[in-house]
């Protein structure tokens, strides 16, 4: 048979199978011709005949290899169907070397095209790269006397899902389990790189024991490779049309969330009975039904969809298989499994879950009793899955309900209920309930008769309280102090913080001892919050404690022990100490991927976030934008919109866009960070000031001075008023205001802006070896040299490269750039021996990686130009004399 004809064939039979009997025949003849028409007919007439496992009615029109036949190593027992472009078989081994039997796939003649071969093959590598337990496995393969390839699969005796979850009349519950399952083997698959494209029932079996097999990798994609253009001809739909994404039938293209949309039409099915798109009379038809409409949510489906004569028996039909009622079934489905659903299938898949590991932690959320992500997180609908879940005499966290507070007012989302060890009183349980429902009532509009209620407001009430309500129990009350201690460090409220921390500390080493998870939870946060303050020496040593209590008591895949490795590995980057950094960033990330808790998406987005700051200061900036660009993907689709988790991702991939020239697509991620952080921490939050700081930057790099200056003069007046005159982050401003000086050749004025950070750097007590102490101290000596003060400059690059060299390697890039500029003050100082090899081992080094047109290439060059004139050497000053830069370029400055 022609494979354009079966292509037809095949499409127009999935299409068919989708319609009422009545519609049917119609809707064959008026697209297929007569001889394809009977055809056609023949399959839906043997789909009513089901041959078992694996069953395809396409199988009727294959030719069949009979009983006995030898393939290989493998004796036929019987047909069992087909793929899109195989025959499928039950065999067995006929030599002996295992009693097992096994599904034998072989191209069908009339099928055996280049391009249905390519594709068979590249089945069957996709097939030998995928070992898990819901995937139906390879184990064999080869080419049959005839010359056609065949593969050897896992045979799975069993039945399609939806036909398995309304045979054993499993209830929503228990259909949400086994899906979770298909969900866990999708990801497993993408996680190979690999997108599946035909995710229905039937390429998904359940055996007896209950655990699906998800078969037919037929026409998926390796996302890492270049697809082979014959094997995705025009016109040629490579998937069930019933199941579709909408990428699919626009030649759109194919995602790991196009297997999602498919996921969320099969959930919408087993769940509601329905499909969210009915089928219609002809392919166009189907297409614009997907393309311009929006499907009714699964409670509401149930009992609108069918047709008035058909719609109360087969309600009552589809509530039975799921050993209910159709009242109690539709309450079931209504709220997270309809947002869930109709979340699994929006039209735009970056509006989707960004992985099928997203969507089965939101079933797990569900399954929980825990707020999903597909669900507008609303106080009173966080609330109300609170309380469900703790009811009674239950375990209770009071940094649980001291987030709860910031539902309505600012991101707390990292301090949740799920984050903190229950107090274990009851009567301690109910001192916290009391405390944060007093907190909530002022936040009620009821009560604040109109006027709104900051989060500040909500906190300096709660500090009174916790001095007051509940002076006599010290364990609830240092919990209380800790967590508002650590919702003031989030406010940039750091001397407020810092004291509430150390309050905290005091009274759980005396209640707790020094080795238990409460305190270790508070020796996290101070050591975080002195960390920020510049208080480094002591900053460690909370963190080390923090982290070693948390790996002795705690499981390795723990949130908290991942938190806690998070922290030690900034640490450790904040003093340059890379290779450790790294090690403990890709270890915390690595727990993190393991973690099978609803919080592990959360948790990998945010190691991958911390992880590429690392790698943006090792000049890896690849590798950087590519794990920030799936962070924030993750982030977008566990916070369902604007979040401060998200906002902070953001950032870093603006600031490396920005580093790779890319501006327009930069500014446009800073514009909707700055809009963000007003709106949810107010116009003068010390993380609003940051994002002025890194906006700055960007304008500075697009040339436009004048706003850039505006940017850093923002943040140092925001600086100043959420923490005062002495700050860390002042001295960042001062270094950076001081650049933008230097590049108007207002000299002294630089001068004046770099001796202000340095002298911030020693007020807030910053280490003299600590690394940001180079940009000032660097920044000075380029100033001077521009001034001509060469043996002040010395000095002051001198004392860069000592600070530097102890935490980079030789041919880093902030190595490279301080030989260059050392290079260029001997050769004016006259000592010229020592300048000529730090400038030409600095130029090579830009020059082979950023080619000549890079300004820093052309800096390089000029100084080698000035140093051969000076030592009277024309030929080889005429090698770079095309190149160089006549001027020093602002290029080697660096903001931080």
């Amino acid at each position: 048979m022609d494979p354009a004809d079966w292509q037809k064939i095949q499409a127009v039979f999935h299409q068919a199978r989708e319609l009422e009997e009545h519609e049917r025949d119609a809707y064959v003849r008026n697209n297929l011709s007569e001889d394809l028409q009977r055809e056609v007919f023949s399959l839906l007439q043997a789909e009513a005949e089901p041959t078992g496992v694996l069953h395809n009615p396409i199988a009727k029109i294959a030719d069949s290899l009979g009983p006995d036949t030898l393939v290989g190593n493998y004796r036929i027992v019987e047909s069992i169907g087909t793929g899109g472009m195989g025959s499928v078989y039950l065999a067995e081994r006929a030599d002996g070397a295992f009693d097992r039997k096994v599904a034998l796939k072989v191209v069908s003649r009339g099928m055996d095209t280049v391009s249905v071969i390519s594709r068979f093959e590249q089945e069957r590598a996709i097939l030998g790269r995928l070992d898990h337990p819901n995937i139906a496995g390879i184990l064999d393969g080869g080419i049959t006397d005839d010359g056609r390839p065949y593969v050897v699969m896992e045979y799975v005796d069993g039945i399609p899902i939806n036909q398995y979850c309304d045979e054993n009349n499993l209830s929503v519950r228990e259909r949400l389990q086994v899906f979770k399952h298909v969900c866990d083997a999708v990801q497993y698959a993408h996680q190979s790189l690999i997108v599946h494209r035909d995710l229905k029932p039937s390429n998904i079996l359940v055996p007896i024991t209950g655990m699906p097999k998800l078969l037919d990798f037929g026409i998926a994609k390796i996302l890492a490779e270049q697809e082979d253009p014959n094997l995705t001809q025009t016109g040629m739909l490579l998937a069930t049309p019933a199941y579709a994404a909408p990428e699919q039938l626009t030649s759109g293209d194919i995602t790991t969330m196009t297997d999602v949309y498919a996921l969320g039409v099969l959930l919408y099915e087993l769940l509601s009975g329905r499909r969210p798109y009915e089928a219609r009379r002809t392919p166009e038809e189907h297409r614009q039904l997907i393309l311009a409409s929006e499907p009714l949510r699964p409670s509401t489906a149930l009992t609108q969809q069918p047709a008035e004569e058909e719609r109360d028996d087969l309600v009552q039909t589809i509530a039975r298989t799921r050993s209910t009622e159709i009242t109690r079934l539709r309450s079931s489905l209504k709220g997270d499994l309809d947002n869930i659903c109709l979340m699994a299938i929006m039209r735009e898949p970056e509006l989707r879950y960004a992985t099928a590991a997203a969507l089965g932690e939101d079933i797990a959320r569900h399954l929980a009793g825990q707020p999903v992500s597909a669900q507008a997180q609303s106080l009173t609908y966080r609330a109300r899955k609170f309380y469900s879940r703790n009811r009674g005499p239950v375990l209770a966290s009071a940094a649980a309900l001291l987030a709860a507070i910031g539902f309505g007012v600012y991101h707390t989302e990292r301090i949740t209920a799920e984050r903190d060890i229950a107090i274990e009183q009851q009567e301690k349980t109910q001192q916290v309930v009391e405390f944060v429902t007093g907190l909530f009532l002022a936040a009620d509009p009821a009560q604040a008769k109109g006027e709104n209620i900051t989060a500040r407001e909500l906190l300096e009430a709660g500090r009174r309280q916790i001095e007051t309500a509940i002076a006599d129990q010290p364990e609830v009350q240092a919990t209380l102090q800790r967590v508002l201690g650590e919702v003031h460090y989030e406010l940039g409220m750091q001397d407020t913080a810092g004291a509430l921390l150390r309050e905290a500390l005091q009274t759980q080493s005396e209640v707790y001892g020094e080795n238990h998870l409460e305190t270790a939870k508070t020796l996290l946060a101070y050591g975080i919050q002195q960390q920020t303050v510049g208080a480094f020496e002591s900053a460690v040593e909370f963190i080390d404690r923090a982290s070693a209590i948390r790996q002795t008591l705690l499981d390795s895949s723990d949130p908290a022990v991942i938190e806690a490795l998070s922290a030690q590995a900034f640490y450790q980057e904040t003093v340059g100490n890379y290779d450790q950094a790294e090690r403990l960033h890709n270890q915390a990330l690595s727990l993190a991927r393991a973690q099978s808790s609803s919080k592990g998406g959360e948790l990998v987005a945010q190691q991958m976030a911390k992880l590429a700051s690392l790698l943006r200061l090792q000049d890896r900036l690849d590798e950087a934008v590519a794990l920030l660009r799936e962070a924030l993907a993750t982030q977008d689709r566990v916070y369902g919109g604007a979040h401060p988790e998200s906002d902070e991702t953001k950032r870093q991939l603006a600031e490396l866009l920005a580093d790779r020239r890319q501006f327009e697509e930069a500014e446009i991620l800073y514009k909707e960070l700055l809009a963000s952080r007003t709106k949810m921490l107010g116009a003068d939050h010390y993380e609003t000031g940051s994002a002025w700081n890194s906006y700055g930057h960007l304008l500075s790099a697009m040339g436009n001075i004048a706003g850039a200056i505006d940017a850093y003069n923002r943040m140092l007046a925001i600086t100043r008023k959420s923490s005062g005159d002495t700050h860390p982050a002042l001295a960042a401003g001062y270094n950076n205001v001081a650049i933008l000086q230097r590049n108007l050749e207002n000299l002294d004025e630089a001068v004046e802006g770099f001796q202000l950070s340095l002298a911030m750097q020693d007020a807030v007590g910053i280490d003299p070896e600590h690394p940001n102490r180079a940009y000032p101290i660097a920044g000075l000596g380029r100033v001077y040299l521009l001034q001509r003060r060469y043996n002040e400059a010395a000095i002051e690059i001198e004392r860069a490269w000592d600070i530097r060299r102890k935490q980079f390697a030789d041919d880093h890039i902030l190595i490279i750039e301080l030989k260059g500029d050392l290079g260029a003050i001997y050769a004016e100082l006259g000592r010229t021996a020592e300048a000529e090899p730090l400038l030409v081992e600095s130029y090579n080094h830009v020059q082979e990686n950023w080619g000549n047109e890079d300004p820093r290439t052309g800096l390089t060059a000029g100084r080698l130009l000035r140093l051969y004139e000076l030592t009277d050497e024309p030929e080889k000053a005429d090698q770079y004399r095309d190149i160089a830069t006549p001027r020093e370029d602002d290029i080697m400055l660096r903001y931080y």
